[in-house]
This record gives structure tokens, sequence and C-alpha cells, in this order.
């Protein structure tokens, strides 16, 4: 994970533990690009309730295969970075495990990038 993705979940495990302190039991986090890569490192940790990737760059299918809570996936048809083809993987292997809720679309005719 890039430098800045690692810090990114470091800042957002605190947050989620003083929300949990206050009573709040289901969080769920969404997030676009290479965010997604700091969403999944929490959700493989359990750290949320439920994910949202959109657009899933720097998020590897070893990433996917460690998910322990729902996810959706949403990706397009001409992604160079989330190409259709991992994004069908990531659904495969979320497929093989199905203690996990899942979400997967790939929107037809639309482009990705950051």
């Amino acid at each position: 994970m890039l430098p800045s993705g690692k810090l990114a979940v470091e800042f957002a495990k605190p947050v989620i533990h003083a929300l949990q302190e206050k009573g709040i039991s289901k969080i769920g986090a969404g997030e676009f690009c290479w965010g997604a890569k700091v969403v999944v490192e929490l959700a493989k940790d359990a750290d949320i309730q439920v994910a949202a990737l959109l657009h899933p760059t720097f998020v590897t299918l070893g990433d996917i295969k460690g998910v322990k809570v729902p996810v959706a996936i949403l990706g397009a048809e001409f992604d160079k970075i989330s190409p259709p083809e991992l994004v069908k993987q990531f659904e495969a292997a979320l497929k093989a495990k199905p203690e996990v809720v899942h979400f997967v679309k790939i929107f037809p005719g639309v482009s990705g990038s950051c």
C-alpha cells in the first residue's frame, strides 16, 4: 500500500473507535479511486461493518479475499486502472465466500479515471 494509504488507515481507525465509544455500532465506508484501498483495509480488519469501493485503485485480489464485511464494488466498462477483468476476478473471489454479502456491478459505456 502507498505510504499515504497506510497513513489514511491509521487516521481513520481512531475516528471509528471514537464513534464506537459514543455508541455508534454500525459504521460504513465508501471511497473512490485510491481511497478504495483504505476502505478495503478497514474491511479486512472488520473495523467497519460495510464497504463500498468505486473504481478501486491499488486494490488487489488478495485484498478482496481478505474482506470480512458486506461490500459493494462498482467499476466501469472502460477503465485501465481497474479493468472489468479485474473487477470480475473480485466478484469471483467474493462468490467463493458465501459469508460475505456482496454486490458487484460494471457500468456499461462508462469510463473510469482518476
